[in-house]
């Protein structure tokens, strides 16, 4: 999906050709042309079968995916709570200063979602 979603559209062989760029070794034709049919199959890949080679893109944005696995992340993991994942992350000593003052940026930035939440 990585692959599609820096592409937004491609071939079988583009797929693959993108796939290698990004350090993924060098998978077979058939294992690209048959993982993108099992993701067409699930809705996750749309294909334009009106050319020859097919056309693969995504049927969702990347950030709509990332928001909905994050929520059941956050859910699974930490019961829901955000405060806990957020701390958890903040006190990771993996994370940069340049990463932890863009988090700091992000959350003195109100959102529309979070506008919501504190009228409610």
């Amino acid at each position: 999906m990585k692959a599609l979603w820096h592409l937004d559209r491609a071939t079988v062989a583009e797929t693959r050709a993108e796939l290698m760029r990004r350090g993924g070794g060098e998978p077979a034709y058939t294992t690209v042309m048959t993982l993108l049919g099992r993701l067409a199959t699930k809705g996750a890949v749309i294909v334009d079968r009106e050319r020859e080679p097919f056309v693969y893109k995504p049927a969702f944005a990347r950030a709509s995916i990332l928001k909905e696995r994050l929520r059941a992340f956050l859910d699974d993991v930490f019961d829901g709570e955000a405060q806990a994942m957020v701390l958890g992350l903040v006190e990771d000593e993996s994370l940069t200063l340049d990463e932890l003052k863009e988090i700091e940026k992000r959350i003195g930035k109100p959102t529309g979602d979070r506008e919501r939440k504190e009228k409610r």
